[in-house]
């Protein structure tokens, strides 16, 4: 069977995990529930309450949020913009679009839209070609080449959350 050609793709599908998941230590949960809870206790004697609240909330949805595994998703683009599982985000509400191609630590789909909340979106490549991919979004949408990986990305990366 024959590869179609660029310009009879329709559409290009492929399934990806939401995030990228990386399997967490003992040691890490520890660093993790001791630096929560110090800073939870120096509040407390600070008698910032409030905070200490905080910082002890935070520390539970962190660990609870480091358990969890991600769901996979299946990511399918189209004339008529991207389609994440059941839910579709039309171009108009795309601004831009850029890769951030590094493998094996990056490969990465990333969309800024016209939301005033979560305005930025970062889906994984997986195995998908990101060159089918950006030649496919280019026909829609403007490439941002100035833009690279997002600081939250970077930084979930370095801490393996």
């Amino acid at each position: 069977m024959r590869e179609p050609e660029k310009s009879e793709l329709t559409k290009i599908t492929w399934t990806a995990p939401e995030f990228v998941h990386y399997p967490k230590s003992p040691l890490w949960f520890g660093l993790a529930i001791l630096a929560g809870l110090a800073l939870t206790i120096y509040f407390f004697f600070q008698k910032d309450f409030l905070t200490a609240v905080l910082f002890l909330l935070l520390l539970i949805v962190i660990v609870v949020f480091a358990k969890m595994p991600p769901r996979t998703i299946k990511i399918e683009l189209d004339g008529l913009g991207i389609k994440l599982n059941q839910r579709r985000l039309p171009y108009q509400q795309i601004k831009s679009f850029w890769i951030v191609y590094e493998p094996p630590a990056v490969k990465t789909l990333n969309l800024e839209t016209t939301a005033r909340l979560n305005r930025f979106l970062t889906l994984q490549l997986a195995e998908e070609n990101p060159v089918k991919i950006r030649e496919y979004l280019a026909k829609h949408l403007s490439e941002d080449l100035d833009k690279g990986e997002q600081f939250s990305d970077k930084l979930s990366r370095t801490l393996k959350f």
